[in-house]
């Protein structure tokens, strides 16, 4: 299935808000977060909705965040071609000042399907109108927009907040009705970063509110949880039952990159690295003691390839908390 853009993606949208699910929306960085994802995918039969944050696209472009959401973007839609399932990319987190020189090519490229704009740290009148900006650019390119209403406590990517605001129902209604945005990102006591869902205090309430106060003034659109890392799945379920309709994952697949590299190489690391006070040269593999390496063991794929398995394995049952496995629209 080719990659994917914004009116399809509001197809699937749509196709959550009736039946109740929510999709699970996927931060990555580099090849094996991506390969491991659709692989959980397309085994689940579920639509795959990957993102791209500023700082992901920096990283992938050796400092350029623009060639490095194209060299992203072209690796998605390389692989998503041999994927039995809809595959959608998400702007992630893009503050104001990147308006112009991130989100305005990437939508004129056609590198997303849609973007997060994040304006959450402004003044109300100024988060509208730099969201119903975004809006406007995106609106020609048929590319879907995510806007942020409240501040989540924590670190993601460039973005930081002391402490955290909960989303007002009767605000929301109106950010949205001013701005025209597709999906509103709300704050209702999650984190972003490093958290345990049970130290938080969750307001399934506020979501709920929120989501009956749009469907009332006619503007009843799908509900964004970012810092969803560290929730049991009964919250996520809770959450989703509310009115949640996309739930934001990095910090977990950082994580269980982070844990299954470092395991493989610790109990590898006799095959890895030279005994100590070895002297070893790694151009021309001499060593004095006569050790050598294992290049089954140090070649990046080996390890790359236990990465993909544990990215799919902890994908697998986000979908099952989220209830979107089975549900693809394109498969």
């Amino acid at each position: 299935m080719p990659y994917l853009g914004g009116s399809e993606l509001k197809r699937v949208y749509e196709l959550a808000q009736r039946e109740g699910f929510a999709l699970v929306a996927n931060n990555f960085a580099e090849p094996n977060v991506l390969i491991g994802l659709i692989s959980a995918y397309s085994e689940e039969k579920s639509d795959l909705l990957l993102q791209i944050s500023l700082g992901a696209a920096k990283f992938a472009g050796g400092g350029r965040p623009l060639a490095g959401l194209r060299a992203l973007a072209g690796y998605v839609k390389a692989l998503a071609a041999e994927a039995g399932i809809g595959v959608f990319i998400n702007l992630d987190h893009i503050t104001p000042d990147h308006i112009q020189d991130f989100i305005a090519p990437a939508l004129e490229e056609g590198l997303c399907s849609s973007v997060m704009i994040d304006a959450s740290a402004l003044p109300f009148e100024d988060n509208v109108a730099a969201t119903k900006e975004v809006v406007e650019l995106a609106r020609p390119h048929g590319v879907l927009v995510e806007g942020e209403l409240g501040k989540i406590k924590g670190v993601e990517d460039e973005i930081a907040s002391d402490e955290a605001f909960y989303t007002d129902p009767d605000e929301a209604v109106e950010f949205v009705k001013r701005t025209g945005v597709d999906l509103l990102a709300v704050s209702v006591g999650t984190q972003h970063g490093v958290s345990k869902g049970r130290d938080l205090v969750l307001r399934v309430d506020l979501a709920r509110r929120i989501a009956e106060r749009l469907s009332e003034a006619g503007h009843p659109v799908p509900l964004v949880l970012h810092g969803a890392s560290g929730l049991s799945g009964d919250q996520v379920r809770s959450l989703v039952a509310a009115g949640i309709r996309k739930v934001n994952k990095d910090t977990t697949y950082q994580y269980v990159y982070a844990h299954t590299a470092c395991s493989f190489y610790l109990e590898n690391r006799e095959d890895i690295l030279p005994p100590e006070g070895t002297d070893f040269d790694p151009i021309t593999f001499e060593s004095g003691a006569g050790w050598s390496p294992d290049k089954k063991l140090f070649d990046p794929r080996a390890m790359g390839r236990k990465v993909q398995a544990a990215i799919a394995q902890v994908a697998r049952e986000m979908l099952r908390q989220v209830g979107s496995e089975g549900r693809s629209l394109y498969g």
